[in-house]
């Protein structure tokens, strides 16, 4: 008697509540920017990741997000968009790298706990700041922001937080995620300051097969997407082996300084090796 080896289930992660309230839901990332809610103000930067299996193809974890077209980021655009001349750089990049503390918990909150002031976590790949604010259940119907009271060390297994009622029940294994903020301009210093091992890695300039573009009329329906797939040498690219967990849409191919990043996704941990790919898409919408 044979066994039938099953694909295994993709874990797939939408960070946008609007989309969990729906009877009927988007079944591409196309779609998903489609439905994006512009009442919620201002351009828009709506990413696409997946852990890609090397071998198949097959997608272990698909993560949605519209976090964040940056302030700068937008202003930056603009300028680059409406000049007197060609600007010198162009948004034509994708960077990660490894610098968020994006964990999960190890021991569960109750619906209407109270006085939480800790969370016990899986140890943090990078550190987290006081006065962060991090968000429980990512990529869930049910989420929770709250903010750090302290310096999470780079390995610790508990955030100190404000102390918060929770509003719903999170298991062990509920994602916590730091949020990005609409006012992120780092330095290519503090861009990874909170990693004491950096893995890194950009894109390099890409080719135009690289970006579309869909330029419907209207406010927040014309937009421009950028696609790469980060491998590593043994799969035919030059992306180190590691767990990333941050990704910009950048205007530099190698170290940048202030104000070279303008859309920021704080991701769920995603893997490159041997046996597994990473394919980012980045949709600005204007």
């Amino acid at each position: 008697m044979l066994d039938l080896l099953l694909p295994e289930k993709e874990i797939h992660l939408v960070d946008y509540e609007p989309y969990h309230r729906l009877s009927v839901k988007p079944r591409g990332f196309k779609e998903f920017c489609n439905m994006y809610d512009q009442k919620e103000g201002g351009a828009a930067g709506l990413w696409e990741v997946v852990q890609l299996d090397a071998k198949t193809g097959d997608p272990k974890i698909r993560v949605w997000s519209n976090k964040v077209l940056t302030d700068k980021g937008a202003t930056n655009i603009l300028e680059s968009a409406i000049s007197n001349a060609v600007p010198s750089a162009v948004f034509n990049n994708l960077y990660i790298n490894n610098n968020d503390g994006s964990t999960t918990l190890t021991t569960a909150l109750t619906n209407g706990q109270t006085s939480v002031t800790s969370l016990a976590v899986a140890a943090l790949p990078a550190a987290i700041p006081s006065g962060s604010q991090i968000q429980l259940g990512y990529g869930t119907g049910q989420t929770q922001t709250v903010t750090t009271s302290a310096l999470a060390n780079q390995g610790a297994t508990s955030i100190s937080v404000t102390s918060f009622t929770a509003n719903a029940a999170y298991a062990i294994g509920a994602a916590v995620v730091p949020v990005p903020q609409v006012t992120d301009n780092p330095s290519n210093a503090n861009l990874k300051a909170n990693q004491s091992s950096v893995v890194e890695q950009y894109s390099g300039n890409l080719s135009s097969g690289a970006f579309s573009t869909d330029s419907t009329t209207g406010a927040g329906n014309r937009s421009r997407t950028v696609v790469f797939l980060f491998r590593n040498s043994v799969n035919g690219g030059s992306t180190p082996n590691g767990d990333y967990t941050s990704l910009w849409l950048v205007n530099v191919s190698s170290a940048a300084g202030v104000n070279n990043y303008i859309d920021h996704l704080v991701n769920t941990k995603m893997r490159v090796d041997n046996s597994n790919n990473v394919n980012a898409t980045c949709t600005i919408k204007i």
